[in-house]
């Protein structure tokens, strides 16, 4: 007798192999059969007849650290198939939200967005409690930010850390990864992240290796220094021997176009000598973040109280202003995602370009005025990749899919603004486009990416396969019809094409339709 039987449908294991006609038979949360089961005793049964039966797709780049205590059911990642996700990246974790400087912790969001729910965790370990009664849909990973750390520990101070706040900060770290914490994140193009220098970064890397954990970075620069930056990485993993994470590998602005054969080229010769070095991908050519990482790494000295007291004095201002233009930005092609006032709304999905042109100030002159009339907290999407580069980096063996999202749900606080649509459609744009349109990977080898490559990568020993004993994470998916419905202009849609989800044993996800399960764990590093 089965809890669940997945008939019809052809399997694509996860591993890469070819895809066979077969049923997959569920009990107790783990798949217990695979063959031919339409004989077999079943409580539930799911006709997959035409479609794929996959693992589901694992996560490893996502910000829903504070999205998944406002909407636990994760609507926007498992309706795109994602059963597993890995929070806390890019040096940006809720706790532990301690010392002078915890209101900017708390406040902290990541791309932008309202970090709602604004509660204060003083230790890692009780954010995680707190995870765990909020129930999520989706299972769990979670990071601990460099960014947190640095805060709680030295505030936003410029320089690097004394004895005493290195100490505190590796003593942070520590109580995270006991606490459950798969690993340390680095935000080293977010302040204070980017203050440290690489002696420091080895030192809390060492703390990593005492515990076998992780180090997942965003790297120091993804434009003109993203050689050096992953060569940083690289040397980082390599001195305190762990293995390490980059995060939405790419080469950012138009003068950098075109490097990524040599820049991932770095992490192949480091495999060769035996660091590991990875990275994920999401597969857009435009990226998200706060508004702020336009400003130079000086302003943000102080927290966001001092940033918004510099684009207050009109000399300061001007500073400011003259550093942003030396970078070259190209204004058409950063747009507003989010605002905090009523009275900025209407700039939600518009470039700075035209918000400038409007106003009749130039653009750079918006810019600091939108920072100013949203306090810091605005958030933007910006088009700095080639598709070439994108396509190399998706393909490349090292690579794993990753959104570099929230969960989010197209109803209530998490449907507003004009979000990325990766947050929706990153992981069905994969099968739709690199699959379906333009045939760059196979679907075995692009279901790989999504999720045995990952699970092997994250050392979930029981996830991202369709084998005997495996939990039963699995997405039914129409090969033909699969589809992001998510656009630039209109981002807040879920994908097409993806009748079912199971979330350990637990259908989520019916004929379209999340039908409210919650059967998430929060998964500790130490229970993998």
């Amino acid at each position: 007798m089965f809890d669940l039987v997945i008939g019809g449908g052809t399997v694509v294991d996860g591993t890469g192999a070819p895809g066979y006609r077969a049923d997959v038979g569920v009990a107790g949360g783990t798949i217990t059969a695979i063959g031919d089961l339409r004989a077999a005793a079943a409580a539930d049964r799911l006709d997959a007849t035409g479609q794929v039966v996959a693992p589901g797709f694992i996560d490893p780049h996502t910000h829903s650290d504070r999205t998944l205590l406002v909407s636990p059911e994760a609507h926007s990642k498992v309706r795109q198939g994602v059963t597993t996700e890995v929070i806390g990246n890019c040096g940006a974790s809720p706790a532990p939200c301690v010392g002078p400087f915890a209101d900017e912790i708390r406040g902290q969001s990541g791309d932008g967005s309202p970090p709602e729910p604004s509660e204060a965790w003083e230790t890692f370990g009780s954010y995680l409690d707190t995870l765990r009664v909020a129930q999520p849909a989706v299972n769990v990973l979670a990071l601990v930010g460099h960014v947190t750390l640095r805060i709680a520990a030295m505030g936003f101070a410029y320089r690097p850390p004394t004895p005493e706040e290195l100490a505190r900060q590796r003593e942070l770290l520590a109580e995270a990864l006991d606490a459950g914490a798969l690993g340390l994140s680095s935000g080293l193009m977010t302040p204070p992240s980017n203050y440290s220098e690489t002696e420091e970064l080895v030192s809390l890397a060492e703390t990593l290796h005492e515990h076998d954990a992780f180090y997942f970075t965003h790297i120091r620069g993804e434009g003109a220094p993203v050689f050096r930056a992953t060569a940083e990485a690289i040397e980082i993993a390599e001195r305190a021997r762990v293995p390490v994470q980059i995060a939405h590998h790419k080469a950012a602005f138009r003068p950098n176009w075109g490097r990524m054969p040599q820049v991932t080229q770095l992490s192949v010769w480091a495999q060769e000598r035996g660091v590991d070095s990875r990275f994920d991908v999401y597969p857009y050519t435009a990226g998200s973040a706060g508004l702020t990482q336009i400003m130079p790494d000086w302003a943000h000295e102080g927290g966001r109280t001092k940033l918004l007291d510099r684009l207050r004095d009109p000399a300061t201002r001007a500073e400011v202003c003259a550093d942003v233009e030396a970078a070259g930005r190209e204004w058409d092609r950063i747009y507003i995602t989010a605002v905090h006032t009523d009275a900025n709304r209407h700039l939600e999905g518009r470039t700075i370009a035209e918000i400038a042109a409007d106003r009749h100030v130039a653009p750079v002159e918006a810019f600091c005025d939108i920072l100013l009339e949203e306090a810091a907290q605005a958030g933007m999407l910006h088009f700095i990749m080639d598709q070439g580069d994108v396509d190399h980096v998706v393909g490349h063996p090292l690579s794993m899919i990753g959104s570099d999202g929230s969960s989010l749900r197209v109803d209530g606080p998490l449907g507003a603004g004009k979000p990325h649509p990766r947050n929706y459609g990153a992981f069905p744009r994969v099968l739709q486009e690199y699959v379906r349109e333009r045939g760059l990977l196979t679907l075995e080898r692009a279901v790989h990416k999504m999720s045995g490559a990952t699970a092997e990568r994250l050392g979930l020993r029981s996830k991202g396969f369709i084998r005997y004993g495996m939990d039963a994470d699995l997405v039914v998916f129409d090969p033909a019809a699969v589809r992001e419905m998510a656009t630039y202009s209109d981002p807040h849609q879920y994908a097409a094409g993806i009748p079912h989800v199971v979330v350990n044993g637990t259908v989520t996800v019916r004929d379209g339709e999340h039908v409210g399960a919650r059967a998430g764990r929060v998964i500790r590093r130490q229970d993998r």
